[in-house]
């Protein structure tokens, strides 16, 4: 039954645009949930759930953003690994037919001891995806063990 409940939720299924006061043809969604469903976050959620297992990134997944982090001690090496390893959850986006909105996507270094990251280091750190390259995020962070903290 639940099954049958849950096929039934998820089939023909159609989508429609109102602005102001016209509203669009309605289309048929051949691939995942209403936008607005009570039950989609969830459905997302338990599509993307073995994300995690498909790189060496920490992952955290919450809705529908999600949250990879990888350190190294040696900032060539984390380039490096951080472009290899986003080229696999990348990949894994497309086999499970999910794309990564690439003008929202940013990174971060959170920590860099200065002795060690020359400034030549720290300016040619780029990360990319699908060819693609990301922004610097704009927060400035330290990382206190595993916890995040924004400076205002």
């Amino acid at each position: 039954m639940p099954l049958q409940l849950l096929t039934s939720y998820l089939s023909n299924c159609q989508h429609y645009t109102t602005i102001k006061n016209t509203k669009s043809q309605s289309a048929n969604i051949s691939c995942g949930v209403s936008l607005g469903s009570v039950l989609g976050p969830l459905l997302f959620i338990m599509y993307v759930n073995d994300l995690p297992n498909c790189s060496a990134f920490k992952t955290v997944l919450y809705a529908d953003d999600t949250y990879l982090s990888l350190s190294h001690k040696h900032l060539h090496v984390l380039k490096y690994l951080v472009n290899s390893e986003l080229a696999k959850a990348d990949k894994w986006m497309h086999l499970n037919r999910l794309s990564i909105n690439y003008s929202k996507s940013v990174y971060m270094l959170t920590r860099c001891i200065k002795s060690l990251c020359s400034p030549t280091e720290l300016t040619s750190f780029n990360v990319h995806i699908n060819n693609v390259l990301l922004s610097v995020g704009n927060d400035m962070c330290e990382v206190f063990g595993r916890v995040t903290v924004n400076r205002q």
